[in-house]
């Protein structure tokens, strides 16, 4: 069991991953957050009636997804 000095504690390299992966799961999990406010973003633009360019530029999601939201708004 290998023992590392972090910020005066003694941790095990097993804690040490424990957390690194913790922080990860944090990390992704903010990045899906924005990702799903995006989209949420671009249906509502979409609603009002909003160039899908400037939707585009707005939300800097691809023209390919931004077709794909509008084609699924357009089927419910």
């Amino acid at each position: 069991m290998a023992l590392k000095w972090e910020g005066g504690t003694m941790i095990t390299y097993e804690d040490e991953l424990k957390q690194e992966a913790r922080k990860e799961g944090r990390e992704e999990g903010k990045r899906e957050g924005r990702q799903e406010e995006k989209i949420e973003i671009t249906r509502n633009l979409i609603k009002l009636g909003i160039p899908l360019d400037f939707i585009k530029k707005a939300t800097g999601l691809s023209e390919k997804k931004v077709l794909e939201i509008k084609e699924k708004l357009e089927k419910e």
